[in-house]
C-alpha cells in the first residue's frame, strides 16, 4: 500500500464498471449516513466478518468488565476474606478487562474505511466517525462535475483520482494506515468538517 499520499494525481484512468460493489454494513449506514446520501464507493480491510460490529463496540468491553467483576466476586465469596484471595481470581479479571480493551483498539483500528458519499467524504474506524469532509471543502483536483439527465450539474468525488491517490491495488482494499494518511494530508490541505449529521 501507498506510505504517502501524492500531491496530485496523474492522469485518471477510466473506472472498470467490472469492479465489485462497494462494502459498507448496514449497521454503519444507519449509524453515519443521513437520509439524502447514497454510497458512492468504500475503501477498507479486505476481511468482512460477521462479528466485526461486535468486536468494535464499546459494549463488549463493558460486558468484560461486568464478567470480571463476576469473576473476583466468585473468588472473593469462594476465599471467604479479601486477604485470603489467591492470586488468580484477581489476575484473571484484569487481563480480561486489558485484553477487551486491547481487542476493540485492534478491530477500530482494521476496520478503518474512507466512505465516498454524494456530500461527502467520511473516515470511519469502527463506530466511530474519525473525520469528514464536505464535497464542497475538497481540492479541486479531487472534485468531478457531472450532469444528471433533467438536473443541474452536481459535484462528486473524482474516484479515479482518489484511486490514484490512495494507490490501492485492489478496488476497494485499503488498510487503515493508507487511509488515515490521506485523511491526514487532506486534513493539511482543507481542515475537516467538524459539523455533525
Amino acid at each position: 500500500m501507498a506510505d504517502e499520499i501524492q500531491q496530485q494525481p496523474s492522469e485518471p484512468a477510466h473506472t472498470d464498471v467490472s469492479l465489485p460493489a462497494p462494502y459498507f454494513p448496514s449497521w454503519l449506514m444507519k449509524r453515519f449516513l443521513r437520509e439524502d446520501e447514497g454510497i458512492e464507493w468504500v475503501y477498507g480491510p479486505a476481511l468482512k466478518p460477521w462479528w466485526e460490529r461486535y468486536a468494535c463496540h464499546p459494549v463488549f468491553i463493558a460486558t468484560a468488565v461486568v464478567v470480571a467483576a463476576l469473576w473476583l466476586a466468585m473468588g472473593w465469596v469462594k476465599a471467604g476474606d479479601f486477604a485470603k484471595l489467591s492470586i488468580i481470581p484477581v489476575l484473571g479479571p484484569a487481563a480480561l478487562v486489558v485484553g477487551s480493551i486491547f481487542i476493540v483498539g485492534a478491530s477500530c483500528g482494521y476496520f478503518t474505511r474512507l466512505v465516498i458519499t454524494n456530500h461527502r467524504l467520511l473516515i470511519v474506524q469502527g463506530y466511530e466517525l474519525c473525520r469528514q469532509w464536505r464535497v464542497d471543502d475538497l481540492p479541486p483536483w479531487l472534485i468531478r462535475y457531472r450532469r444528471l439527465p433533467g438536473a443541474d450539474v452536481t459535484k462528486t468525488v473524482d474516484l479515479d483520482a482518489l484511486r490514484t491517490m490512495i494507490g490501492s491495488s485492489s478496488a476497494n482494499v485499503a488498510d487503515a494506515k493508507t487511509i488515515l494518511a490521506l485523511g491526514k494530508h487532506l486534513a493539511n490541505i482543507r481542515g475537516p468538517d467538524d459539523r455533525r449529521r
